[in-house]
């Protein structure tokens, strides 16, 4: 359904800080029906959090004060009695596919539209998204009986059903196999309302957005363009900037040289006193501090033997088999990629080879002298752990 209406998003004086470290201050910026925009910048930044912010969600990260206004149409999202209203013209997809536990693939994909009134009649629109995703085989289950891209492509298609005015996506392809970021890239290139990305993933970056907003030392720099431009004007906007600081402070430095060595004659106190006004007045270009590039150290154990692991037979599964009997082997020095669509058991294989879940039949041999190292697709539990102790 078109939306003819223009609307816009509008951000005053928004400042966002978790206790004494500000994150943004003084962010002033539209969003308008059609604007296609990517939020970019270090991790951490505070992009995710600004994102919550816009959809009237910053409750759920602990610690974050917000500052200022967010309107949406001339309403105050966060003053307003009818706000409650206005979120459901907002999508979110979170960064981690979040669903509810207690609902099917069906209803999750339906929720909103039962909220608003809108899912008699739109049945049939719930059964096309779910075959869009391919998830008709699974539309029963639950979302802890999922793959992590199964779980996404729901969530994502939760929030497209309601075709929202403007939609918010943190890290959209994180989880997502090749066919369904393709299926992305079309669904969003085709979107007739203002969409809002964060996303490290460049090439989907350049594919779909014609905005980017820049967040770094506490603002919000605009830039017209895909991800490439920003990076080319960024580049030149930095040497230009590093330019006039060397230039401004060879000036200051030749200035106080003069002043110093002139104050004191009565003949050139004069020209002293005048450069010093100068001094005085000059407005000095500061550059922001280059933040420290990450460094990693990996410590060597013992040399493994040549082979690493071999599998006999091997079938994975939960209750019913995801393989056929598997057979192969990895050596030292051998890098191995898996790929495959979301659910073909992808992490099933590595859970069952690392002996964390147990295989429906055959073996897998691990090699002598292997220290295993295992990151997995995300933490399960409730850890508490901090970085450092982890």
């Amino acid at each position: 359904v078109k939306n003819e209406e223009n609307y816009k998003f509008e951000i005053n004086n928004l400042n966002l800080h978790y206790g004494d470290f500000h994150a943004l201050k003084n962010i002033n910026m539209n969003i308008e029906k059609n604007q296609i925009t990517a939020f970019i910048g270090p991790s951490g930044c505070g992009k995710s959090t600004f994102l919550k912010t816009l959809n009237r969600m910053n409750d759920l990260v602990d610690g974050v004060k917000i500052d200022g206004n967010v309107y949406l149409d001339g309403k105050d999202i966060f003053a307003d009695m009818d706000a409650i209203n206005l979120r459901h013209r907002v999508g979110m997809v979170f960064q981690k596919p979040t669903l509810f536990p207690w609902l099917t693939v069906e209803k999750n994909i339906a929720f909103s539209l039962g909220m608003q009134g809108k899912l008699k009649g739109n049945e049939d629109k719930v059964k096309r998204m779910i075959d869009v995703i391919g998830l008709e085989a699974f539309k029963d289950d639950y979302p802890d009986q999922l793959s992590g891209g199964m779980a996404q492509r729901v969530a994502l298609v939760r929030s497209l059903i309601n075709e929202p005015d403007i939609l918010l996506l943190d890290e959209p392809t994180n989880y997502l196999d090749v066919s369904h970021i393709e299926w992305l890239k079309r669904y969003l290139n085709d979107y007739e309302n203002a969409f809002i990305l964060i996303s490290h993933d460049i090439p989907f970056l350049n594919s779909v957005v014609n905005l980017i907003y820049h967040m770094d030392n506490q603002q919000l720099t605009r830039y017209v363009g895909d991800y490439d431009k920003f990076q080319e004007v960024y580049a030149m906007k930095k040497a230009q900037l590093e330019a006039a600081y060397n230039k401004q402070q060879k000036e200051i430095a030749d200035l106080k040289d003069f002043v110093a060595r002139n104050k004191a004659r009565v003949s050139t106190r004069n020209m002293a006193m005048s450069r010093q006004k100068k001094l005085d007045k000059m407005d000095v270009i500061e550059l922001a501090a280059e933040k420290p590039k990450p460094e990693f150290n990996f410590r060597y154990g013992r040399t493994p033997g040549k082979m690493l692991f071999e599998t006999h037979d091997l079938v994975i599964g939960y209750g019913e088999p995801l393989s056929k009997p598997l057979n192969f082997y990895m050596e030292r020095g051998q890098k191995i990629a898996l790929v495959g669509t979301n659910g073909i058991g992808k992490t099933t294989l590595l859970k069952s080879m690392l002996g964390l879940i147990p295989s429906l039949s055959g073996s897998c041999d691990q090699g002598e002298n292997l220290q295993i190292g295992y990151f997995e697709q995300e933490v399960k539990g409730d850890n508490k752990n901090t970085c450092i102790e982890e």
